[in-house]
């Protein structure tokens, strides 16, 4: 899959995610920069933030590919960053890329019919 198909779905999934989070009310910020979170989260890449009242979540969109690119030791580091904020919570949204995989089947011969 070229790499942007990947990043294609991955904004296509992030428009959705931001819309479905405003219609429950949060206020949204797509690609947050670092002035947008707290001093210790600013290296964080997330890609969004979604805010109502006193909760935040923290999103961050990939493909199954990317994810296993990537790894998990920057999502494991977020996490922790994460989980010392009182009411931030770190989602992890996976979206499946466009090709589906291919399903071989094959037939023994031997058998009768």
């Amino acid at each position: 899959m070229q790499p942007g198909v990947n990043a294609n779905l991955v904004q296509s999934r992030l428009t959705r995610l931001a819309k479905e989070y405003r219609q429950d009310g949060y206020e949204v910020i797509q690609n947050p920069s670092p002035e947008d979170l707290p001093e210790d989260l600013g290296s964080c890449s997330f890609d969004l933030i979604a805010r109502r009242n006193d909760e935040v979540i923290a999103a961050v969109v990939r493909t199954r590919q990317t994810l296993a690119l990537k790894g998990s030791h920057d999502l494991c580091r977020m996490s922790e960053l994460v989980e010392r904020h009182p009411n931030w919570d770190l989602e992890l949204v996976i979206t499946n890329s466009l090709q589906q995989p291919s399903l071989t089947t094959s037939v023994d011969e031997s058998l009768p019919a």
